[in-house]
């Protein structure tokens, strides 16, 4: 490591440390340090970022408390395996969308955790979605649908993402559950970071589109059974754009 973290000379030894701590987390995201590999001392990441040891130690605390890393005696600090790290802290979901897209550990992770609630997720929201939450549902959907052929266009494709997961936290809060809520907006980084990666490898949004208009129909219905296949046929899809499936979706008939 041969960097240096921009500061000023009024900073605190906590600020610095968050930003030391800020560049760690970037190469342990992008899969520059893997679990199991040990970080420099604390000295030589002193020197080599050109900061104080206390800002180091206050660096190091952190990525500790977040379960990033392990400082043991005599056996220095090593990044820990995946299942170690506080996932659902706004931190570590906001490290994951700005530095986890190479990684497709990370990303395969969030995907699955998707996989794994959000069929459950729509099938709530069916039975409970009130007026209101149905018509969040349908202004994200409204600008999906605007912005869906414009692709070439950073900027539009950004305003689809943006409203995709939009789309997909109306759902979560439509189960009028707390927890459900709170862990759809701790994890909205790490989400949308998938739904961004998704739509920038999707051969075609319109597909998408309809897949969505599907699953806001079945919950508008109060059909809790569709509104589960709605949700697992886009979680396919996005699947097979991210290139963990072999094949995408089924076909919308």
């Amino acid at each position: 490591m041969n960097n240096s973290v921009e500061i000023s000379k009024t900073s605190s030894s906590k600020a610095v440390g968050g930003q030391l701590a800020d560049e760690l987390a970037k190469l342990v995201f992008d899969g520059s340090l893997a679990p199991g590999d040990t970080l420099p001392p604390e000295t030589e990441l002193a020197t080599s970022y050109q900061i104080s040891r206390a800002s180091v130690r206050s660096a190091l605390q952190v990525m500790e408390t977040l379960g990033i890393v392990a400082r043991r005696a005599g056996r220095g600090t090593t990044v820990q395996e995946f299942r170690e790290w506080n996932f659902l802290d706004s931190q570590v979901s906001r490290w994951i969308a700005d530095y986890a897209a190479p990684n497709l550990g990370v990303l395969h992770d969030v995907f699955e955790f998707r996989c794994t609630t959000e069929p459950l997720i729509a099938s709530l929201a069916a039975k409970r979605a009130t007026a209101r939450d149905l018509l969040a549902m349908e202004d994200a959907f409204n600008i999906m649908e605007a912005n869906w052929e414009r692709r070439a266009s950073l900027g539009e494709r950004e305003c689809f993402s943006n409203a995709d997961i939009a789309f997909h936290e109306a759902i979560y809060r439509a189960t009028h559950n707390l927890v459900w809520a709170q862990i759809v907006h701790i994890l909205r980084p790490a989400i949308l970071l998938v739904i961004k990666t998704s739509n920038e490898t999707a051969e075609e949004l319109r597909e998408s589109l309809e897949r969505h208009r599907r699953l806001m129909e079945a919950i508008r219905m109060r059909d809790s059974d569709a509104a589960h296949v709605a949700a697992t046929r886009i979680l396919s899809q996005t699947g097979y754009d991210l290139g963990f499936e072999e094949t995408p979706g089924e076909k919308e008939t």
